[in-house]
């Protein structure tokens, strides 16, 4: 029978039993050092631990009962309403205000009846007759460049845009007052500085009746004639 096998098969049929062997002993070493290990068969009882008799029934406990009475005098004690007294406090300090009014204490009174001391009022100036106006020849300045001569000339008008002969115009530099010039029947006033191109500083007034009669107009001239020279302005005037 065995001539049928090779012996490659029985050497696994041997290495089998030989395992099985082998975890049998193991089995019984586990259960002779644990007889509770769960494959045991023939486990021995477990020794169940005296814990003493069983409680006994714990509805004994009556604190339930007693307690629920003696929280709800509580809750509905009359006591909480004795602050009602507070309104008869209100009234005492309503009546401790009344003799502190001070309405009737002299020193205020005093101050109140005091006047303050009446103010001058500021005069405001009356504005002269005659203001500057245009034409300004020669650009932004009112002027242009002469190589002759450094002078200023224009028209005086009166209240109805008419010229105004007569009237005296005075000319001045940095020095002051210089000198005077009048206008002739056609208003037309000219007055000359110097007889050249001259670098300095020159203004012109109305001065009418002896008094000024207008703002000064002052403006700068040059030493140079070239194209960005001034040494000729024109300054025109009119009557409010």
């Amino acid at each position: 029978m065995f001539d049928r096998f090779d012996d490659r098969t029985l050497e696994i049929a041997t290495v089998i039993v030989v395992v099985l062997i082998a975890l049998v002993i193991l089995c019984y070493l586990a259960i002779y050092i644990n007889p509770q290990v769960p494959f045991n068969p023939g486990k021995p009882p477990t020794e169940v631990a005296d814990v003493g008799p069983a409680p006994t029934d714990t509805p004994v406990i009556t604190w339930t009962p007693t307690r629920t009475p003696s929280v709800t005098p509580t809750n509905t004690s009359t006591a909480t309403w004795t602050p009602t007294a507070t309104a008869t406090d209100t009234a005492t300090p309503t009546a401790t205000w009344t003799p502190t009014a001070t309405e009737t204490n002299p020193p205020p009174t005093a101050t109140n009846t005091r006047r303050p001391r009446t103010r001058v009022p500021t005069k405001t100036p009356t504005p002269l007759p005659y203001y500057a106006f245009g034409p300004l020849q020669g650009g932004p300045a009112g002027g242009r460049p002469d190589c002759l001569s450094t002078w200023v000339d224009g028209y005086v008008l009166g209240v109805n845009g008419l010229p105004e002969p007569d009237v005296q115009m005075r000319v001045g530099n940095h020095e002051g007052w210089v000198d005077h010039t009048k206008t002739n029947v056609d208003g037309y006033y000219v007055y000359q500085f110097a007889e050249q191109p001259v670098a300095g500083y020159f203004f012109v007034q109305v001065y009418k009746n002896g008094v000024p009669s207008s703002p000064t107009y002052d403006w700068y001239t040059s030493a140079g004639c070239g194209d960005y020279g001034i040494q000729y302005i024109r300054v025109d005037w009119r009557h409010w």
